[in-house]
């Protein structure tokens, strides 16, 4: 007589998916331990709700085909039923990546006013386009599905491991340029360091800048917003990745952090001419979580003598700056009045895009409102703030439908700016 099969009971198979699911919609919120563990495994639901739904149709349909037309035991009755649970789950989850897109338009109709966040194109010179209007907010499923991780496209040339600064462990950068952008004929689209000088400064049409999150304490270049800094390379900016000092406490670092992010401005106005950049291209800074703040913090301090020693004299000013999924308060008690965006003024600040998710629960999304209200009371610049439904932390990391809505928005934004 055969042996029992030793098959792993459906529950089990299922149940992962399943708590990763429950978490995505309804997330721990306290103690703040719990809160981060919960977020992690909410990830993979949370991000790719489509191949988490994929998995588990695939893990149940295995099962029960194993049963060999027996009859369903209790445990297989009762995975079947976890499975469409989930299954309802992810749709919900999914649902909301999709309401992304609404989200976005009115926050940029409402901080940009006359119509000017209504479609894309305006403000560009002859010969440059943008995503087409026929094109906006419609889906790529092909690569939602099949090519989630952003890989850099064809007509984007990377240059890796430049250097900004003193130190070439930490004053580095990554660059990304559209192969058409310069008139140099020795790229090398494999990332290596090609040079790309004597191409014509005026190619370019603006810089953006991204700085990574990861407490301060760790991250590098290319990690995050891989898809933010692609478009924006094939669109015909020079997109930059860089990376900054890090500290064992946000504090205990700062105001290196700070001084490095306005050391490499100082080197995109002198040294960028020699790379296809213009000396007077607008630069706008962007960031995710602890880079959102340092993106800030930039943009409110352009100039000030006490964040640029040896420099003092560099135009540090930037033409605008976004924050994703940001943290926007103090760094520390000792230095609260000077590592907290608020405690500056307003009133120099350029435009601004804010955007983070409703169930964030590692940088809550209260922070995010307290700038926006600091921000509107005293900047005379435009000021758009968007809470994305369901989204919870590191929502940057692949092409999510709702991440994709987040990049075009923000190709939006950027355009007015260039």
């Amino acid at each position: 007589m055969p042996r029992p099969s030793a098959r792993v009971p459906l529950p089990v198979l299922v149940a992962p998916a399943a708590v990763s699911t429950a978490l995505a919609l309804w997330p721990i919120r306290r103690p703040f331990v719990a809160a981060t563990a919960g977020w992690v495994w909410s990830l993979p639901a949370q991000e790719l709700p489509l191949h988490v739904g994929a998995l588990v149709g695939a893990a149940t349909a295995s099962a029960l085909a194993g049963r060999g037309g027996r009859a369903a035991r209790p445990s297989d009755r009762v995975g079947a039923g976890i499975a469409t649970l989930t299954w309802a789950g992810l749709g919900l989850v999914l649902s909301r990546h999709l309401a992304a897109a609404a989200a976005l338009d009115r926050a940029l109709a409402e901080g940009l006013g006359d119509g000017l966040g209504d479609g894309p194109g305006e403000g560009l010179g002859e010969g440059e386009t943008t995503t087409s209007p026929s094109a906006l907010h419609r889906t790529p499923w092909p690569r939602v599905l099949f090519r989630p991780w952003p890989l850099r496209p064809r007509g984007v040339r990377a240059r890796r491991g430049m250097v900004y600064g003193p130190d070439p462990k930490t004053n580095r950068f990554d660059l990304y340029t559209r192969t058409g952008s310069s008139r140099a004929g020795g790229g090398n689209a494999s990332g290596g360091s090609s040079d790309i000088s004597g191409s014509g400064a005026g190619d370019v049409r603006g810089v953006l800048v991204h700085i990574h999150g990861g407490h301060f304490r760790a991250g590098g270049p290319s990690r995050e917003s891989r898809a933010m800094l692609f478009d924006h390379a094939a669109r015909g900016w020079a997109a930059i990745s860089t990376t900054y000092h890090l500290s064992p406490t946000p504090e205990s670092g700062f105001p290196q952090h700070l001084v490095d992010v306005k050391r490499l401005l100082r080197w995109i106005r002198t040294e960028g001419p020699t790379h296809g950049i213009r000396a007077d291209a607008p630069i706008v800074v962007a960031g995710s979580s602890a880079g959102a703040h340092l993106a800030m913090m930039t943009a409110l301090t352009g100039g000030d003598p006490r964040f640029q020693p040896g420099f003092e004299d560099a135009d540090t000013t930037v033409a605008g700056a976004i924050g994703l999924y940001g943290y926007y308060g103090r760094l520390g008690l000792e230095t609260r009045d000077v590592s907290d965006p608020v405690r500056h003024a307003a009133s120099g600040a350029p435009p601004v895009a804010i955007i983070h998710g409703t169930h964030d629960t590692y940088t809550p999304v209260k922070g995010s409102r307290r700038l926006v209200r600091h921000l509107r009371a005293g900047s005379p610049n435009p000021v758009v703030h968007a809470e994305l439904p369901g989204a919870q932390h590191g929502f940057d990391a692949v092409r999510s439908p709702r991440y994709l809505a987040v990049v075009e928005a923000v190709s939006r934004f950027t355009d007015r700016l260039a």
